[in-house]
């Protein structure tokens, strides 16, 4: 556990939601979704349920509306955060979201680097739309997993603060250097 690091005392509601043409068309049955939504239960969180849609703009906000509206605190995003013509995810959160969260993609480049030098192709990151915190993540069940690992410490404290909850500072993180 990171220094500082929040225990999670609340549980929060989270959903998962797939990017995937060819899962939402089942040409392939999509992992990322279920191995997202273990990871979320294996750590205290209550899932709502997995949604697959293609990545096509109006069907990806039309999804992430409804959720943001469905009384959940979390929304994990998984696919649609590459380069391809098709990954689409971060401009419609562009588009659609209150603001976004630098630091959130910018953490997890930096640290996704100790799997993959592909981490600097990587759009992921977080959003925030109707006081959901929205975490666009990859389509990769093994990458999804690895970037919630990189946010587990922070998650409950940016939750937190999203409900005015939070009225305290986190101490920093100890440096490895």
């Amino acid at each position: 556990m990171v220094i500082g690091a929040e225990p999670m005392t609340n549980v929060f509601n989270a959903k998962v939601l797939v990017s995937s043409d060819r899962a939402a068309d089942g040409i392939y049955g999509d992992l990322s979704g279920p191995a997202a939504a273990n990871w979320l239960e294996l750590h205290g969180y209550r899932v709502e349920g997995i949604q697959i849609v293609a990545d096509d703009h109006h069907e990806l906000s039309q999804a992430i509306e409804v959720a943001c509206k469905s009384g959940i605190h979390l929304l994990v995003m998984s696919g649609g955060t590459g380069l391809g013509s098709r990954d689409i995810t971060p401009q419609t959160l562009e588009v659609i979201s209150d603001y976004p969260i630098p630091g959130f993609g910018e953490l997890l480049r930096r640290e996704s680097l100790r799997y993959s030098l592909n981490a600097y192709l990587s759009r992921c990151g977080g959003w925030v739309k109707n006081r959901v915190l929205v975490l666009a993540l990859p389509g990769n069940p093994k990458a999804v997993c690895e970037q919630l690992d990189i946010l587990c410490d922070l998650l409950p404290h940016a939750l937190k603060s999203l409900g005015d909850a939070c009225h305290d500072r986190r101490a920093p993180v100890a440096s490895h250097d």
